[in-house]
């Protein structure tokens, strides 16, 4: 089950001035991506409703779609978690002048790990994570229709 929320349910969103990355709560030191100090962060806590409000017919190839695999294929061996995500219940556009740059995963509102995306590859990814949580957070990035997100219990 995919759970949708609003900017009053998530509070302190600070975005990276430099990657976009979202940090939920107090920003470290650093951005976890770029390394960007953490001054380079602002607090945007309507970031997510900005981008629906943009374009309200665009959470159809925007909102991310999880899958919850726990018991990984690629590695059997240890205790992988796979991540699977594809961008938009209609499959979003990877063109030039559109598409998604980047999807980050979250464990309990904690960064774990970023996929790049380019025009060429389908909008979609798999996360093969060591850590273990309660939930998994996506948030993706679009080139035009900016931050999206949805969230997905364990």
């Amino acid at each position: 089950m995919v759970i949708q929320y609003n900017e009053e349910e998530v509070m302190n969103v600070n975005v990276c001035g430099v990657c976009g990355h979202i940090e939920f709560g107090e920003v470290k030191s650093h951005c976890p991506v770029c390394f960007a100090p953490k001054e380079k962060f602002t607090q945007n806590n309507a970031v997510f409703t900005e981008a629906e409000e943009k374009s309200k017919e665009a959470a159809v190839k925007h909102i991310p779609s999880i899958k919850v695999n726990k018991q990984c294929e690629l590695i059997p061996e240890d205790d992988c978690l796979d991540i699977t995500v594809r961008i938009g219940a209609t499959l979003h556009p990877m063109e030039e002048k559109h598409h998604i740059q980047w999807i980050d995963c979250y464990v309990d509102e904690v960064y774990v790990s970023r996929i790049q995306l380019t025009p060429g590859v389908f909008a979609a990814g798999c996360f093969h994570l060591k850590v273990s949580g309660k939930s998994v957070h996506v948030v993706e990035f679009c080139n035009l229709h900016g931050h999206w997100q949805s969230k997905t219990m364990i």
